[in-house]
């Protein structure tokens, strides 16, 4: 089984396609994940929605994000600053019906957990204490409410992250430890680990290869997208990756 993991797209048409014509040539993926936040901040959710729609992979999730959250509650407080709550009125203010619809159809519930070629597999936007909006800091992940998975996919950083944790279990033929992996992809729109090209991973659960993606695309052509509406700061931090 390999799977590529996608997670905030933010509306950013010229990176999303360049992810997907690179993984389509490096990999012969099996299926896809995608772990939230498909829109906002940036100038084309429609398109990008479209864009998702067109693949060919089978789609093992599509997790709410808590933009996507947002969108559908009107809970704006939580945003931590006035031009965070306009972009998500503009946003809202574009969308048309059948994104709407397709946004609907995505897992409210902002996880999922599954088995995936014999690994119980969590992925979801935030963490549990959260699912929306939670950060993975350390202390959260030697929780031993993560020792039931052997994989965790989160997004919502924005940063790439590849960690192993060992749990105590009753297992000698283990030493008594399970292993957890813990994977962010990192952000394909609005990558902020200082690293202005689009990220994503690959990963093969039979050999447990692991490969972190950062793709270049159009990002002047992006930027030039975005609308007044939009406060500029989402545009020019593009450039940067921050």
């Amino acid at each position: 089984m390999k799977l590529i993991v996608l997670s905030d797209i933010h509306a950013n048409l010229s990176a999303i396609k360049a992810v997907i014509t690179d993984f389509t040539e490096k990999y012969a993926a099996d299926a896809i994940a995608i772990l939230g936040d498909i829109v906002d901040y940036g100038p084309h959710p429609n398109q990008v929605i479209s864009t998702l729609e067109s693949l060919d992979l089978p789609v093992v999730c599509n997790l709410f994000g808590n933009h996507e959250k947002a969108l559908f509650s009107d809970e704006l407080a939580r945003f931590s600053s006035d031009r965070g709550r306009q972009s998500l009125l503009y946003t809202k203010s574009v969308l048309s019906n059948h994104s709407f619809e397709y946004i609907g159809r995505m897992n409210h519930d902002a996880m999922l957990v599954t088995t995936i070629a014999g690994k119980d597999v969590l992925f979801v936007h935030g963490d549990l204490s959260d699912c929306y909006w939670g950060k993975f800091p350390l202390d959260e992940m030697k929780d031993d409410k993560y020792a039931r998975y052997d994989y965790v996919f989160s997004g919502h950083t924005h940063t790439p992250r590849l960690e192993e944790r060992y749990y105590k279990c009753d297992n000698p033929g283990m030493r008594d430890q399970h292993r957890t992996v813990f994977i962010n992809p990192g952000s394909v729109g609005q990558p902020r680990n200082q690293n202005a090209n689009a990220q994503y991973v690959y990963l093969d659960f039979d050999s447990e290869t692991i490969h972190f993606n950062a793709v270049g695309y159009d990002v002047a052509g992006e930027i030039a997208s975005f609308p007044e509406e939009v406060d500029k700061f989402y545009a020019e931090r593009l450039l940067y990756g921050i």
